[in-house]
C-alpha cells in the first residue's frame, strides 16, 4: 500500500491552482481582445503577453508577502508593501510592453500611453488582494499550529491520566503471580518489560502514532499478563487485514478498550469469555474492533455510566481527527460488548522504533 506525502499533495494542489487561474485569466481577457477587433491568434497572444508575466510577478509578490514580519510595525509593515504593491504593479506592466514590442511595435505604443496607467491601477489592486490573502493564510496556519501544540498538550494529559491506573492493574498481576507461581514469573517479567517500554516511548518520546502491528504487539504483552491470570478463561481471536497492520494510531488507543473487555466482560464469568481484536480495511477508512462474547448491557447502562476508558479513546479520536472519525458501541444483555472504531487510513507519521 503507497500514500502519497502530504508536501507532494500540497504541490500537486498548488500547480492545479496556478494552472486553473492562468486560464481563468486568459479565458477572461480573450472575449476583451477579441470584442476590440483582434483576430484569434493575436487576441491569444495579447492575452499571454498579460498573463504570464502577471503570474510570474503573483508568485514573487506571493512569497514576499508571505515572509514573516513579526519584528516590524504596523507602519514599517505598510511601507514594505507599498513599496512591493508599486514594484509588482510598474513591473508587471513594463514587463508586458517589453513583450509587445517587438511583436507589434504600434500595439505596444498604444498599451504604454492608454492601457499602461490602468494597468498599474488594476496591479495595485491586485497585489492588495494577494497580500491580503497571504496575511490571512499566515494567521490561519499560526492559528493550526497554536491548536496542534494545545491537542498534542492534552493528548498527553489523556495517556498521564491512563498510564497509573493501568500500570497499577499490571503490577497488581506481577505480584499476584509471583506469589503463585515463581517459575513463570520470568516469562511474565519478559512481556512486562516490552510492555513498559512501548508505554514510556509513547510517554516521554511524545510519538504521536505508530502502526497498528505495533499496538497489537504491545496488547499481545499485556494480555499475556491476563492471560496468566485467567489462564484459559481468557480466550483471544485476532481478525487481522494485513493492509492495516501498516496503517497509522494514536498509541495506546486500544489499551482502555482491551483492558475494559477484560475486566467487565471475560474476569466475572466463570467459564471466561472470548476477546476479538479486528483490524480492516473498509471503504478507504481503517476500521478497529475490540469485542468480547460477556454479558453486555443495556444501551442506556452503558451511555450513563461511559467510563473512563471509553471516554478517554472518544476524546483522543476527537482530538486526532476531528470529524473524520467515528466510534460505535453495539451491546445488549447476553450478547457482549463490541467498539467499533473508524478513522482515515493513512501511514504514522512517528513510527516508533
Amino acid at each position: 500500500m503507497t500514500t502519497t506525502p502530504p508536501t507532494s499533495i500540497r504541490r500537486q494542489r498548488r500547480a492545479v491552482i496556478l494552472t486553473l487561474i492562468a486560464f481563468a485569466g486568459i479565458g477572461l481577457l480573450l472575449p476583451v481582445y477579441l470584442g476590440q477587433g483582434l483576430p484569434w491568434p493575436h487576441a491569444a497572444a495579447a492575452a499571454l503577453m498579460v498573463v504570464v508575466p502577471g503570474m510570474a510577478f503573483g508568485w514573487c509578490a506571493w512569497r514576499f508577502a508571505m515572509r514573516p514580519r513579526d519584528r516590524f510595525d504596523r507602519w514599517r509593515l505598510l511601507l514594505h508593501h507599498a513599496v512591493a504593491a508599486c514594484v509588482f504593479a510598474i513591473g508587471w506592466t513594463a514587463a508586458i510592453y517589453l513583450l509587445a514590442l517587438p511583436v507589434h511595435w504600434e500595439a505596444a505604443q498604444a498599451f504604454l500611453y492608454n492601457g499602461a496607467p490602468w494597468q498599474v491601477v488594476g496591479g495595485l489592486i491586485l497585489y492588495a488582494a494577494i497580500a491580503a490573502n497571504a496575511q490571512w493564510t499566515r494567521t490561519r496556519d499560526r492559528l493550526t499550529e497554536q491548536a496542534l501544540i494545545a491537542t498534542r498538550a492534552e493528548l498527553q494529559a489523556l495517556r498521564a491520566q491512563l498510564d497509573p491506573h493501568f500500570l497499577f492493574n499490571t503490577l497488581h498481576t506481577l505480584t499476584q503471580l509471583a506469589r503463585e507461581d515463581s517459575k513463570a514469573t520470568e516469562s511474565a517479567l519478559e512481556h512486562f518489560g516490552d510492555l513498559m517500554r512501548y508505554v514510556l516511548r509513547a510517554s516521554r518520546e511524545g510519538a504521536e502514532e505508530v502502526a497498528v502491528e505495533d499496538e497489537l504487539a504491545f496488547l499481545r504483552n499485556y494480555l499475556a499478563l491476563e492471560q496468566i491470570r485467567l489462564g484459559d478463561r481468557l480466550r483471544v481471536v485476532e481478525q487481522l487485514d494485513p493492509e492495516a497492520l501498516e496503517l497509522g494510531i494514536p498509541p495506546l488507543l486500544l489499551q482502555p478498550l482491551v483492558e475494559n473487555a477484560v475486566r467487565h466482560g471475560i474476569t466475572p464469568r466463570r467459564n471466561g469469555g472470548c476477546l476479538r481484536l479486528a483490524a480492516m480495511l473498509e471503504d478507504g477508512s481503517l476500521v478497529l474492533e475490540v469485542a468480547d462474547d460477556g454479558a453486555g448491557v443495556a444501551v442506556e447502562t452503558w451511555r450513563q455510566a461511559d467510563g473512563l476508558g471509553l471516554s478517554l479513546v472518544r476524546r483522543q479520536l476527537e482530538l486526532r481527527f476531528p470529524d473524520t472519525s467515528r466510534m460505535e458501541v453495539s451491546t445488549e444483555p447476553g450478547n457482549g460488548f463490541a467498539v467499533r472504531l473508524m478513522l482515515p487510513a493513512h501511514l504514522p507519521e512517528g513510527r516508533m522504533a
